[in-house]
């Protein structure tokens, strides 16, 4: 199967555009129902965090490309927001300037607890790929 893919303004109008394409992919690839929930709790988390700490509200874009690859489904999110690895941020509850205390990074451990793998890479001319890894049946296994 050919990977499938979204393209959306970042404007939270559109996160139910999102869950709904990761529902259709994860049915249509074989996912578990829980590894569905999973994946979209999982980009639900990520497409906020673009959408309100990369582009800060301001209008920008968000790709999504989903696929099969040895047994799992990987759905990766592409932006143009500043660069940011959010698998080398510190760990959730942080302190962090103008969040409430224990909330920085809470969104980003329940994509990395959700799925198996959460892997990034900077785009070519700026901007961010962030690929979601997760097992298609209920019994994940998880990598670092």
């Amino acid at each position: 199967m050919a990977a499938q893919r979204l393209s959306i303004p970042a404007d939270v109008e559109r996160l139910a555009e999102v869950r709904a394409f990761v529902r259709e992919v994860v049915a249509e690839l074989g996912g578990s129902k829980h590894a569905m929930e999973d994946l979209v709790q999982a980009v639900d988390e990520v497409t906020c965090n673009v959408m309100l700490h990369g582009y800060k509200g301001k209008p920008g874009d968000i790709e999504y490309e989903a696929g099969l690859r040895d047994g799992r489904i990987e759905i990766t999110i592409f932006d143009r927001a500043p660069v940011f690895d959010p698998t080398a941020t510190p760990e959730p509850g942080a302190p962090t300037p103008g969040r409430l205390p224990g909330t920085a990074g809470v969104g980003l451990l329940l994509a990395r607890t959700m799925t198996d793998a959460v892997r990034h890479h900077v785009r070519p001319g700026g901007g961010n790929e962030l690929t979601l890894i997760r097992s298609i049946d209920d019994e994940p296994t998880r990598e670092g």
